[in-house]
């Protein structure tokens, strides 16, 4: 949609980190991400895109060494976006989420 790439553009000009997590097939959420800009185009570099069952087998120390958190969790479930909240407020980050569905509620 026309309005994801404005609002996503604004986001990061007023120096907000914008990540997507979905439950679409990962190829799918890449195109997506790298349509509304979230991510460049081209390959995305390694660690930028993870599906939900490789966050949600990762510990928390696991999840808290990574330099930087995925900006693309694919295939994710209401649990792998609670942890992804989790995580971000363990580096002391400000979250706000939004949702379309029931399934994004718990997060």
């Amino acid at each position: 949609k026309n309005s994801s790439i404005v609002a996503v553009a604004k986001c990061f000009s007023a120096g907000i980190v914008v990540r997507m997590l979905t439950g679409d097939h990962p190829s799918t959420a890449e195109a997506i991400a790298k349509e509304i800009g979230i991510i460049p185009e081209g390959t995305a570099p390694k660690g930028m895109i993870m599906t939900g069952p490789v966050l949600d087998s990762m510990t928390d120390a696991e999840l808290d060494a990574m330099s930087d958190l995925p900006l693309i969790v694919a295939r994710s479930s209401p649990a792998s976006k609670v942890r992804m909240v989790e995580a971000l407020h363990r580096r002391k980050k400000v979250v706000a989420m939004t949702g379309d569905g029931v399934n994004d509620s718990p997060a």
